[in-house]
C-alpha cells in the first residue's frame, strides 16, 4: 500500500512541476558549459544593438554567462581576423559571412537580428530631383557610391521592377564622405549609401531618398519593395557549436529578451545603443527606426544569403559558389524558441 501511496505523491509533484530531480537535471543539462565569452561585436546600429542592450541590461549575466564586447569599426575585417582562429561568437551580415565560408572555414549563423534593408539608401542630390521625372530619368545620372557595395543589388531589383536600363546607370567610385562632399559639390547627381552616411546625405547636401532596399518613394510606386535582402545575425564557429551550445543558447535567450525591449520600450534602449555606439541619441534614434530587429528566421534570410553568394562571386570576391543552407545552423534557436524559426536548416556542424 505504502508503494502506490508514494508513487501517487511522485506523479503529484511532477505534475505540479515541484522541484524534482528530472527539473533539476532539466536545469544542469541547459547551463552554460563556460562562464564566460568573448563576443566580436562591429559598432554599428544595424548588427549590434541586441548585444548593446542585452550587456547593459543585465540580460547576460541573468542566463548565467559573462559576455565580453570585443567592439571593433569596420565590419569587412571580420573574414581576416575569423581566420586565425580566435573568433567563436560575433555580428556579421552575408558580405562577412559568405568569403568566410568560401575560403573553407567553418561560420554558421546561429540567429538574425535585424532587417537593414531600410538603412541601404539611393539618395538624389538637388540636381537629380531637377532631372528625375520618373525611374527611367536614372539612365541619366552619376551615381556615387563605393564600387561593389550591396546597394548594387537594389538598384539592379529597382531597374528590373521599373523597366530601366541598369547598364546606362553611370556609377562613380566614391568612399561614403567623399560621395556625401561631391553630391553637395552636384559632381554627383545621387549617392547609394547606407546610415548614417545616407541620412547625412539627406541632412548636409540636401538629398532626397528616392528608394531604399525594403521601401519604395518613388511617385507612383511609393510603399514596400523587396529590392535587397540583407540581415545582421549572430554568428558562431564550428568549434563553438559542438563545445558550448548550452552557452550559446543562453546567449540567444538573452538577446531574445533585448529584442523584446528594443521593441517595446524604444526610448530607453537609445539611450544605451547612442553611449555604445559613440552616436548622439537624435541620429541612433533616426537610424533605429529604419531597422526592423527581429530574430525570426525565415526564408527570406536564406534567400538572401544565396543572392549575396552570387553576387560576390560576380565580383571575384570568392573563388566558388557555396550552397547558402550551409551557412546556417538553426537547431539551436530552435531550442531556445519554436516560435522563432519559420525556416529550418538542416545542416550539420563541421
Amino acid at each position: 500500500m505504502w508503494i502506490r501511496i508514494l508513487f501517487a505523491a511522485v506523479l503529484l509533484v511532477l505534475d505540479l512541476g515541484g522541484p524534482w530531480p528530472p527539473n533539476v537535471s532539466l536545469v544542469y543539462a541547459q547551463k552554460p558549459e563556460v562562464a564566460e565569452i568573448d563576443a566580436w561585436l562591429v559598432r554599428d546600429l544595424q548588427m549590434s544593438s541586441q548585444f548593446a542592450v542585452a550587456d547593459k541590461m543585465g540580460y547576460f549575466q541573468a542566463e548565467g554567462v559573462k559576455v565580453n564586447p570585443r567592439w571593433y569599426i569596420n565590419g569587412p575585417e571580420l573574414p581576416s581576423m575569423w581566420g586565425a582562429g580566435n573568433i567563436h561568437l560575433a555580428t556579421a551580415t552575408a558580405t562577412m559571412v559568405v568569403p568566410i565560408a568560401a575560403s573553407g572555414q567553418a561560420i554558421y549563423n546561429i540567429a538574425p537580428q535585424s532587417d537593414i534593408a531600410g538603412t541601404q539608401q539611393v539618395v538624389l542630390g538637388k540636381k537629380g530631383q531637377e532631372i528625375v521625372r520618373t525611374p527611367k530619368d536614372l539612365e541619366k545620372l552619376k551615381i556615387g557610391m563605393p564600387k561593389g557595395a550591396s546597394l548594387t543589388m537594389a538598384i539592379q531589383a529597382m531597374a528590373k521592377d521599373t523597366g530601366v536600363d541598369f547598364s546606362k546607370i553611370q556609377f562613380v567610385n566614391l568612399a561614403p564622405p567623399d560621395a556625401i562632399i561631391a553630391l553637395a559639390k552636384g559632381d554627383v547627381d545621387a549617392v547609394a549609401l547606407w546610415a548614417p552616411w545616407a541620412l547625412n546625405a539627406v541632412k548636409q547636401a540636401g538629398g532626397k531618398v528616392y528608394f531604399t532596399g525594403n521601401r519604395s518613394f518613388i511617385p507612383g510606386k511609393e510603399g514596400q519593395v523587396d529590392w535587397l535582402h540583407v540581415h545582421a545575425g549572430v554568428v558562431a564557429s564550428g568549434d563553438m557549436l559542438k563545445k558550448n551550445p548550452n552557452t550559446l543558447k543562453a546567449v540567444l535567450r538573452a538577446l531574445e529578451k533585448a529584442t523584446a525591449k528594443i521593441n517595446s520600450d524604444r526610448e530607453a534602449v537609445v539611450k544605451i545603443v547612442s553611449a555604445e555606439m559613440k552616436i548622439d541619441e537624435a541620429a541612433t534614434r533616426d537610424i533605429m527606426a529604419l531597422n526592423i530587429y527581429s530574430m525570426e528566421m525565415t526564408d527570406k534570410i536564406y534567400r538572401g544569403m544565396g543572392e549575396f553568394v552570387d553576387f560576390l562571386y560576380s565580383l571575384n570576391r570568392i573563388p566558388q559558389k557555396i550552397a547558402p543552407e550551409g551557412m546556417f545552423y538553426t537547431r539551436l534557436l530552435k531550442e531556445v524558441d519554436p516560435k522563432l524559426v519559420r525556416w529550418e536548416s538542416k545542416t550539420e556542424v563541421k
